[in-house]
């Protein structure tokens, strides 16, 4: 019912916008380009758009299958370097008249790096680690703090879900580094992720694909993408993805399946409505890890198993569809109108090692999501302007935002008999209950209002001021129970001003190198989810300092080098899957660089390294108080570079090489156990001919043993061994 008022209204919008006929365009006749890279023609329909092919490959027979050129979206990315974003002001500015670090990792590096899930994009990212499991997959950290896959964004909606997402219908991911609170409401003060869908473009042409490589992989997908009416004035995309495989882990597995349709209806020649929609379904094995022995945290085979096969599962699927009206106000005004809605479910068992009993035993705890029903519902209204006052341009953006988060879980927790992990029998017994959690009303509404204006001072000073108001109410109903019910209920109103501010300096009027400083405050409100904390969550609150340099070394090559010093109060962290524990206060300082583009027509690549300082500061609770963050190394690199051998209008021969370097870090909160630092190399081997490809990538080439993550020192998370998957495809 929610999310039907919102398209009654947005329909409603729409027919206010619509002064004239549409005129029927001319259809674009599309000649794909010689030795293009599956997919590189999808691009985002409000986007400037080219025919796109490998990194420097020559232009072959370019079109044009742009829909809608407003100032909402973002120029196509050629190659493995984006000039501009949105994520940073919601309104596409370049990159070097933005006062704050955008990272872009553009459809084409996925494509060579053969990213299908999370983890494989952020690599490219300088500063962004995995902290995920099985469990919640997608979590991460940026610049040294915690970001839940809650609080991810999908084109700019709020997308709060825990099932792991796929990367089949993802164009570009855009992180956005530092508090995001002046745009976006609820976010971490160390950066948000916003993912940017595909959508419908003015052309006609399909890519179907197959994967398959180790651990039984088989993946197929489609990309379709035309016509639905004879006038040209509908436009449709599908993309289709099914996988299933096994694992390098003992009894692992994943099966999951994409549908994801789309469809542009050209309004007029200055608006569109953009209609999309997404089922995924994903379900794998529920894997916590493998404990630490002897304080060891690789003394097991990396594929062992401590939990149980015939019990351990995780069963999700989500819905989520997003209605967008774009229309041209006249030549410097815009409004987008948008709303979303997101359903999911997430049921699911685990086992995890508990403590060690000594002699290689450990006793396990369990963990049964009986139900776990959420739904999200967003509407958002922007109006932009690019405008002259006087002397100064201003780039200015007014907007809301109302979100409607509900949720209902149940789960019970308690322990299984040990397992001696050096030679583990599984057996699947009976749990020995130790409680459970009903949480029947879990209610949130926050309501936002936002102002931001770039200004143009001079040809060399920028100035950037934002500033949005939150109110936030919940109601919270749970009860848990240890042999007897402890019911409670919890009623929070939250109110909060969150500013921004930011200078911009670029040195000559040719602008090829841009200095700026920003300053920028973060507010969360307690979330919901299956936790047992048994006092209520307090607001996290942030503030962040940056200041950095951005240059132009060649047209399509960026370097960009950045300083930082972020605190967030009341930060919650999980210190178990179901417990959050909120720590005084997290700070997080250091540097970043990266290097990301072009070099020659034929060679690409990306290039980044980072320092990050963190510290938990509490003196209530001893036990975190001084330490640093888990999984945080102080140092940290990435490097990814592809050379083309053979480049012609027929043919593409390439071959790329990469490294992913993590130093040493904490495995847990306490601090009492660190996990190695490791080196791993990839390795990738590209052709296309016509309209045919095939490509093959080989991770961990020399087959190094480490621990990728972990959530305590029961819980370490096996990186994966050597490991190769090949795709073939034909784009028509």
């Amino acid at each position: 019912a929610v999310f039907g008022t919102l398209m009654l209204g947005i329909f409603a919008s729409a027919q206010e916008v619509i002064t004239d006929d549409p005129q029927p365009e001319e259809q674009v006749a599309v000649v794909q380009p010689a030795a293009t890279q599956p997919p590189m023609v999808p691009v985002l329909p409000e986007t400037e758009v080219e025919a796109t092919r490998p990194a420097g490959a020559p232009d072959a027979s370019p079109y044009d299958p742009e829909v809608d050129g407003s100032m909402f979206g973002s120029p196509m990315v050629r190659g493995y370097r984006a000039g501009s974003s949105t994520a940073g002001t919601i309104i596409d500015v370049p990159d070097l008249d933005l006062p704050a670090t955008v990272n872009v990792v553009p459809r084409e590096l996925l494509n060579d790096q053969q990213a299908l899930n999370f983890t494989d994009a952020i690599r490219n990212a300088p500063g962004v680690f995995s902290a995920g499991d099985s469990l919640l997959r997608d979590r991460i950290y940026i610049r040294g703090l915690e970001v839940g896959s809650r609080d991810f964004r999908k084109d700019g909606f709020l997308d709060p879900t825990f099932v792991p997402r796929d990367f089949q219908n993802i164009e570009r991911v855009e992180i956005l580094k530092g508090p995001a609170s002046m745009l976006y409401g609820a976010v971490s003060p160390s950066g948000l992720v916003n993912l940017v869908t595909k959508k419908p473009l003015n052309a006609q042409f399909s890519d179907l694909g197959f994967t398959f490589g180790a651990y039984q992989q088989q993946r197929y997908t489609l990309d379709t993408n035309g016509y639905a009416s004879a006038d040209g004035n509908t436009l449709y995309r599908i993309n289709l993805a099914q996988e299933d495989m096994n694992s390098f882990r003992d009894f692992g597995f994943t099966s999951r399946t994409l549908v994801a349709p789309g469809i542009t209806w050209k309004l007029n020649d200055c608006s569109t409505l953009t209609w999309l929609g997404e089922y995924h379904r994903d379900h794998r094995r529920g894997d916590l890890g493998v404990p630490a022995v002897n304080g060891d945290p690789l003394a097991l085979p990396s594929d062992r198993f401590v939990g149980e096969p015939l019990h351990d599962r995780l069963a999700t699927q989500e819905f989520r569809q997003t209605l967008l009206l774009n229309t041209e106000i006249n030549d410097e005004w815009a409004l987008r109108i948008g709303g979303h809605s997101l359903f999911y479910e997430f049921p699911g068992s685990t086992t995890a090692a508990a403590f060690d009993l000594g002699g290689g035993n450990f006793a396990r705890s369990r963990s049964n999501i009986l139900k776990e029903n959420e739904q999200s519902h967003s509407l958002i209204a922007n109006l932009a302007g690019d405008t002259w006052w006087g002397p100064f341009r201003h780039r200015s953006l007014v907007g809301m935002e109302y979100t409607y988060y509900d949720s209902d879980s149940t789960f019970g927790f308690g322990s299984v008999p040990p397992i001696n992990v050096f030679n583990p029998v599984y057996t699947n017994p009976p749990i020995i209950p130790g409680g459970s959690a009903d949480f029947p009303v879990f209610r949130q509404r926050r309501v936002g209002g936002y102002l931001q204006d770039l200004v143009d001072i001079t040809p060399h000073w920028k100035l950037l001021g934002s500033v949005r108001f939150d109110s936030c109410d919940f109601e919270f109903d749970k009860v848990l129970n240890f042999g007897f019910p402890l019911p409670s209920t919890q009623d929070q109103v939250f109110n909060r001003v969150s500013p921004r501010a930011g200078v911009v300096y670029l040195p000559w009027e040719e602008e090829i190198m841009s200095l700026y400083f920003n300053y920028s405050e973060s507010f969360a409100p307690p979330g919901g989810g299956i936790y047992i904390n048994p006092t209520p969550l307090k607001p996290v609150t942030g503030v962040t300092y940056e200041g950095g340099m951005k240059t132009n070394l060649l047209e399509d090559l960026t370097l960009q080098v950045a300083g930082f010093h972020v605190t967030r109060e009341n930060a919650d962290l999980n210190s178990s899957a179901f417990f959050l524990v909120q720590v005084g206060e997290e700070r997080s300082q250091g540097a970043e660089v990266s290097l990301m583009g072009q070099l020659t027509e034929r060679w690409s690549g990306v290039a980044n390294y980072t320092y990050v300082d963190t510290l938990l500061t509490d003196p209530l609770n001893p036990a975190f108080d001084g330490n640093r963050q888990r999984n945080v190394p102080f140092n940290s690199a990435n490097f990814w570079t592809r050379y083309n051998l053979v480049q012609d209008d027929c043919v593409t021969f390439g071959a790329a090489v990469g490294l992913v370097y993590l130093g040493e870090r904490p495995a847990n909160l306490t601090n009492t156990l660190d996990l190695p630092g490791y080196s791993r190399w990839d390795m990738g081997v590209y052709y296309n001919r016509g309209s045919m490809y095939a490509n093959l990538y080989v991770e961990n080439i020399f087959d190094v043993k480490y621990a990728a993550s972990s959530i305590n020192e029961f819980q370490i998370f096996p990186g994966a061994p050597v490991n190769a998957r090949a795709q073939v495809g034909w784009i028509y």
